[in-house]
């Protein structure tokens, strides 16, 4: 289903769900992003560049392996304080809008935690 960004003065799309198998980049797109490896994960997320505003992504885990999210300049642009989200639990997720080149979250992260 489309939602409407004001930020992006359009409808996006977010239904999309995106899996991830091994380490690697979080993609810088609308929808729901599982990390789906069968041991620890290391992934990143680069900070948003002026053409992502608006973009609002949510990462989960869907298995129970302490994975890790390394966010460029950190959430809110916290820096080195806040640029490391874990996921320890199967459902453990944060959602995240792209906001004046920062990642901020919206609403508390369920399960996750930031340092």
């Amino acid at each position: 289903m489309a939602r409407y960004s004001a930020l992006r003065n359009m409808y996006v799309r977010s239904e999309s769900t995106t899996t991830y198998a091994a380490n690697g980049a979080i993609a810088i797109s609308d929808g729901v992003h599982a990390i789906t490896k069968t041991s620890a994960a290391a992934m990143t997320l680069a900070a948003p560049g002026a053409g992502d505003e608006g973009t609002q992504i949510t990462v989960t885990a869907r298995t129970a392996f302490a994975h890790t999210l390394t966010v460029a300049g950190g959430i809110g642009g916290g820096g080195a304080t806040k640029d490391v989200v874990t996921f320890a639990a199967v459902g453990d997720t944060i959602t995240l809008i792209a906001d004046n080149l920062v990642w901020v979250p919206i609403g508390a992260p369920y399960g996750a935690t930031i340092a």
